[in-house]
């Protein structure tokens, strides 16, 4: 059985698999010349407002989350959401 290590996600820009846990950082460095992703989800938790860690034009069917947005990882995980999400403000002129 693999451990959790062994597995990878799908980069949601380049669709290349990147080490669990380390795909925050590709995104951050191997596609830095993309502007990043302005969505935002209001959250009534203590971190307030969430902004998507992704970069501007991720898309449906590519990578870990494509068509969704999400917060950078934190120490429960991510938060993932749509633009339909309640709270929820796209991205304007794109993903």
């Amino acid at each position: 059985m693999p451990s959790p290590d062994d597995i990878h996600e799908l980069c949601p820009h380049c669709n290349q698999p990147q080490p669990r846990g380390q795909i925050d950082d590709h995104i951050t460095t191997g596609h830095a010349d993309i502007p990043p992703c302005k969505a935002t989800l209001a959250n009534e938790e203590p971190d307030g407002t969430l902004h998507c860690a992704l970069r501007s034009g991720h898309r449906k069917g590519a990578g870990e989350y494509g068509g969704w947005h999400v917060s950078a990882h934190g120490p429960v995980g991510r938060t993932v959401w749509s633009d339909d999400a309640r709270g929820a403000t796209p991205h304007k002129g794109g993903a």
